[in-house]
């Protein structure tokens, strides 16, 4: 009987491996739905960011990471920036995400596409405003003379000019950690803009003065055309802006800087030096820095202030750019604790 019972037992089916099929494709839908309505909020409603540049020195330093209200100012299609409908128009002293003309760009830089540039300024003028800029020597307690360009503006239908009353303020520690040797140097002020104050940085130079009558003359005075709106940089010498491209539509503008989520001072330009108080109290000619073995291990040689060697970034290729960051960029980064979570005005 055992014989006879083991011959006709039936041989167990294998378990189907459908179910495991199934539970993978579900698996991957799932993940392409989240990842897709990921991209869709961050094309359409909060963007996070970075600031590669010194354009917004000190509002914004090298190293900061930031999110980027979208909703704003109006509601664009997802995964394009085809404005729907507005919401709200920029005010006088935001700090703005926008599309930059392409007399902004270089030889290789786009509007659109998957490089797409976009900068990030503060609205100094609106639509209808008459602008004015007046160039004058300031003596200054902390830098000595600087070349101040006062900002004045003339609202439409109004007779006056105003200015937004910049008032030289003590350094402190607010330029201790920038990235941006040459911005430790400049003279701190504040402005005044509707219901705050912030802070712009301005020094002896003056190197907008060569674009400044190429479209429009802000000396006796210039009109925003309707639908525009002027945009400067708060780091005033270091600026890329209206003043030397015109200005920026409206249905390019994308979004309004919201807070700093993250800020790390990678010390790329100032990683010589072993004090950044020090640095902008003295200047880098003064202040102490590594030399020897210790500078060595620090710093890439092109990081160096006494190799001016300034046009190793633009050459740098990506696995110059990974194998610096490997052997220097992170042993010698800090993490800027005090501007995590500080809203921006």
């Amino acid at each position: 009987m055992g014989l006879f019972s083991s011959i006709f037992k039936s041989t167990p089916k294998p378990e189907s491996k459908e179910p495991e099929k199934e539970g993978a494709t579900a698996s991957g839908i799932s993940f392409g739905i989240i990842v897709v309505i990921v991209f869709a909020f961050k094309s359409s409603i909060l963007d996070a960011n970075n600031i590669p540049s010194g354009s917004m020195i000190p509002t914004l330093k090298i190293g900061d990471f930031l999110f980027v209200n979208k909703m704003r100012y109006s509601f664009r299609m997802p995964f394009t920036e085809k404005e729907l409908f507005r919401i709200d128009d920029p005010k006088r002293g935001d700090i703005v995400t926008f599309i930059p003309p392409t007399s902004a760009l270089g030889q290789e830089e786009s509007r659109s596409g998957i490089f797409a540039k976009r900068f990030v300024k503060r609205v100094v003028g609106l639509p209808g405003d008459t602008i004015r800029i007046t160039r004058k020597f300031i003596d200054t307690k902390d830098r000595g003379r600087v070349h101040f360009a006062l900002v004045e503006y003339k609202e439409k239908g109004s007779a006056d000019f105003k200015s937004y009353e910049p008032k030289e303020v003590p350094i402190g520690k607010e330029l201790s950690d920038l990235d941006n040797l040459e911005a430790t140097q400049r003279a701190l002020f504040k402005e005044v803009k509707p219901g705050f104050e912030h802070f712009i940085l301005e020094g002896f130079e003056d190197d907008r003065r060569a674009h400044i009558f190429e479209y429009c003359d802000f000396l006796h005075g210039c009109e925003i055309p309707e639908g525009q709106y002027m945009v400067m940089g708060d780091n005033r010498d270091d600026s890329h802006d209206s003043r030397a491209w015109g200005f920026v539509k409206r249905e390019d503008i994308l979004g309004k800087a919201l807070i700093i989520y993250f800020s790390i001072d990678w010390k790329d330009s100032t990683c010589e030096y072993k004090d950044g108080q020090e640095l902008a109290e003295k200047g880098p000619e003064v202040a102490e820095r590594y030399d020897g073995e210790a500078l060595e291990r620090r710093c890439h040689y092109s990081e160096v202030f006494s190799s001016h060697n300034s046009r190793y970034y633009s050459e740098e290729s990506r696995f110059g750019w990974i194998e610096r960051t490997l052997r220097y960029r992170l042993w010698r980064l800090s993490v800027r604790f005090d501007r995590i979570g500080r809203i921006l005005q």
